[in-house]
């Protein structure tokens, strides 16, 4: 899918009109993304994505041959004595592209739920294998339990992220547009107030 002129936001105008319009038009996108990425992250339950979790990933630990049982204690889910907690579920990844696609005009919202709903699936995947391998490096005696989680977790994340970039270029490359226009536009804001 190609993106036209028209779907380019116009944010590196020269005159007043057309700044104070892109700074509005900044300043709304920005606030849209804060509020939906945390409505998104903070307000659900996710205690069943947790519980799905911890299951999930006890099942990839039993078919590798590692003892592993998922266990449920009020909304805590745990995989034998590991919580597993909403960070644990990749939500956050989802928050944040739900944030920066949703408040984008001009794409349909058949198109925007499709890729949260690839997204959601494809990053659900990736962290239940990460907190099984993170676990199976801990159990195995390969790491301990700061370095499985900590850096290990780190690259996996990173990993997600790349998840994040194929999804959106591949579904709405609007969003890699539409960020790249605004971070030049607000580099020229930068430049323009250093000058003065």
């Amino acid at each position: 899918m190609k993106v036209g002129a028209e779907d380019k936001p116009t944010l590196g105008a020269n005159t007043t009109h057309s700044n104070t319009q892109a700074t509005k038009y900044v300043l709304l996108y920005a606030i849209s993304f804060l509020v939906l990425a945390s409505i998104v992250y903070y307000f659900p339950d996710y205690s069943i994505l947790e519980a799905m979790t911890a299951e999930h990933s006890a099942g990839i630990l039993n078919a590798i041959g590692i003892p592993a049982q998922s266990t449920i204690s009020g909304n805590e889910a745990y995989v034998n004595n590991v919580q597993i907690v909403r960070e644990c579920t990749g939500i956050q990844v989802v928050a944040v592209f739900a944030g920066l696609l949703f408040p984008l005009p001009r794409i349909g919202w058949h198109v925007k739920l499709k890729a949260i709903a690839v997204l959601g699936f494809a990053v659900y995947v990736a962290n239940v294998v990460r907190v099984a391998f993170e676990l199976w490096l801990l159990y195995a005696g390969i790491l301990p339990w700061s370095m499985a989680h900590g850096p290990v977790g780190a690259i996996l994340g990173v990993i997600t992220v790349f998840i994040f970039f194929l999804v959106s270029d591949r579904f709405i490359p609007q969003i890699g547009n539409f960020l790249g226009t605004a971070a030049d536009w607000i580099v020229d804001r930068v430049k323009n107030i250093r000058k003065t």
